[in-house]
């Protein structure tokens, strides 16, 4: 027998549980798995010890932004400031194009200071540079008094707030980056995503210019990382009109639409089925009409795209499935109508018991960011009061429906650690689930959400040989533990691409 590569002397977790401690790759496949001893007819050109470390399929992260990701390189971090005095400093501390200044992760909800943040309050720091600051969601964003100006946007938005669509007004006006700049950035995505144990990605509202650059970096062979995309905007649409499977040996796939139904929770654009307890005389907001939203499903259909829908606000869920409902009844009990289509919703943070049953019976899958629980804490219960609470984050709820549930980071939103995405769908008040499950959101139910359940997510002979590889047994560790275990070795199709 040849192969390329043989990984030996390592603990590899595998669907039959037998116990497995080497592997063998061929041209990027697993061509074998053996306990004890490799056969000694084996011919192989490579040998890794793996040192009796531990191997879990490769890490799939359903729900990633790389270009937002890698433009953290050379944006400003503002996430640590708490006023205006220090979001200052912070900016003008670190050197920027003079043309426009941008910053990224401001989270209001950590600022000692009571007064809001405004274009008056921008303009000291920067009163001749167009500046614009990106809430930490990435769903609103400040500007000051010169970009209003320059978006002819002063007696609308007097105060430089804007939420979700109408943020594109000010992003039409940014600099055009290089395509030197778009690789870099995808490169420092790459990089961060190998370091930890992430083999794929699912590359959310994925536009045009990266997507042609990442194609140039995959074609060269300078990009390792697994992609899937969901296209986002009408140039991406228009260009990309047809899906793209498999390209690269597998490394690109763009068969995926991302529609956005509404808004986010800091914000306060997420759609509510009651009003913010914070602001009652808001719900947040839809950003479709039915009519609109049925003929983009029935195009999407027809050209053979999956669809991808942000619903983050229980409102927006529910609207959504009885939208698609109307459309696509159950002929009969059991019947899940668009189960082939593998329609996506992304986030459901708050989810209420009608739309579980709708999901359920129409045969959607829940792509799911563990972390984002967590991470909105300290504020949600201002947001949604105590009794709402419980339609947070319903992991567990979601299985026994026998829904198919993938995970996610939301990077860089959250961090990207994908054991730190398990830990916290561990501790989750209510709707714990236990390792196995949570891993599972993370390799399976990543594979399933795109298609790709035959080639990936778990060590079998006959797919992609793709793993990451532990120092320690996580079956034993608290969740809690799982956030000081670090990656040893990621490995993509035989290939390592990070080691420690």
């Amino acid at each position: 027998m040849r192969a390329d590569t043989l990984f030996y002397n390592g603990n590899f977790f595998t669907p039959s549980r037998k116990k497995i401690n080497w592997l063998t790759v061929k041209e990027g496949w697993i061509t074998a798995l053996g306990t004890g001893a490799p056969d000694r007819h084996l011919l192989v050109q490579k040998k890794v010890n793996l040192k009796n470390k531990y191997v879990l399929p490769g890490w799939i992260d359903a729900h990633v932004h790389l270009m937002l990701l890698g433009q953290r390189k050379f944006e400003v971090d503002v996430s640590s400031c708490r006023s205006l005095a220090e979001l200052k400093k912070r900016v003008l501390g670190r050197k920027t194009q003079e043309v426009w200044i941008e910053a990224y992760g401001l989270d209001l909800e950590k600022w000692k200071e009571t007064n809001p943040l405004t274009a008056q309050g921008l303009d000291r720091i920067s009163s001749r540079i167009p500046l614009l600051i990106r809430q930490k969601d990435e769903h609103a964003l400040w500007v000051n008094t010169s970009l209003l100006k320059r978006a002819h946007l002063e007696k609308r938005y007097p105060l430089g707030y804007l939420v979700d669509k109408d943020m594109e007004i000010i992003f039409k006006l940014r600099p055009k980056l290089s395509s030197q700049k778009i690789k870099g950035a995808l490169l420092y995505a790459q990089e961060a995503c190998v370091r930890e144990g992430i083999t794929s990605v699912h590359d959310m509202a994925m536009q045009s210019l990266p997507l042609k650059n990442l194609s140039e970096l995959m074609r060269a062979k300078k990009y390792d990382l697994r992609v899937y995309g969901a296209l986002y905007g009408k140039e991406a649409l228009k260009e990309f009109y047809s899906p793209k499977v498999n390209l690269f040996q597998h490394h690109l796939t763009v068969r995926a639409q991302k529609l956005f139904i509404d808004g986010a929770l800091s914000s306060r654009g997420a759609w509510l089925s009651e009003p913010y307890c914070d602001m009652p005389e808001s719900t947040g907001y839809c950003l479709w009409q039915k009519k609109e939203l049925l003929e983009r499903v029935h195009s999407a259909f027809q050209k053979h795209f999956q669809l991808i829908f942000h619903t983050l606000g229980d409102q927006a869920s529910l609207w959504l499935l009885k939208v698609l409902a109307s459309k696509y009844k159950p002929q009969e009990l059991g019947q899940r109508p668009l189960g082939d289509k593998r329609i996506r919703l992304e986030h459901v943070e708050i989810l209420n018991r009608e739309a579980l049953f709708l999901m359920k019976t129409l045969g959607v899958i829940a792509s799911m960011q563990p972390w984002h629980a967590l991470s909105d804490g300290p504020w949600l219960k201002s947001r949604l009061g105590q009794k709402r609470l419980s339609q947070v984050g319903r992991f567990k709820d979601i299985l026994k429906e026998k829904i198919p549930l993938c995970g996610g980071s939301d990077a860089p939103i959250e961090p990207h650690n994908p054991l730190w995405g398990i830990g916290a769908a561990m501790i989750q008040k209510g709707q714990r689930l236990n390792l196995q499950e949570a891993i599972h959101m993370y390799t399976l139910g990543g594979a399933y959400a795109e298609f790709s359940e035959n080639i990936k997510g778990s060590l079998e002979v006959g797919k992609l040989a793709d793993f990451v590889v532990l120092p320690k047994n996580i079956f034993r560790l608290h969740p809690k533990e799982l956030l000081e275990v670090k990656t040893q070795m990621t490995v993509i199709g035989g290939k390592i691409v990070y080691a420690q």
